[in-house]
């Protein structure tokens, strides 16, 4: 395994043909890094993408119409509430206040996810 630094679009052409899930979490570049017409390869690629629509508005949409005719997309939302589904017991005795500082994000707005699978 190797360790790069900056991925660029043209990055993809070397997964091409492969099962690929591309989990993209990067804050807003997004829309810079996920061009199928300049990264043809993700056309065959399934992607789970955070949509940083807090930090660049109209991303989300910008990327389902890019995404549209080799995916099938399902757009989950965030509504900001979090849960903890069998929270450890020293979560429980925290103050509400120490819970919810725990499990914010500290978003300024929306950040829905996008899970779009090849149709390929």
């Amino acid at each position: 395994m190797q360790v790069g630094a900056l991925f660029k679009p043209e990055d993809f052409a070397a997964y091409a043909g492969q099962k690929v899930l591309v989990l993209c979490d990067i804050e807003g570049a997004e829309q810079a890094l996920l061009d199928p017409q300049l990264a043809p390869a993700l056309a065959g690629m399934d992607l789970i993408v955070e949509s940083h629509e807090c930090l660049v508005a109209g991303i989300t949409q910008t990327l389902i119409e890019r995404f549209k005719p080799t995916h099938q997309i399902t757009l989950v939302q965030d509504d900001g509430q979090r849960s903890l589904q069998a929270a450890p017991q020293w979560f429980a005795n925290l103050a509400h206040l120490d819970q919810l500082l725990a499990t914010w994000e500290w978003r300024s707005g929306p950040t829905p996810w996008l899970v779009m699978r090849a149709l390929q």
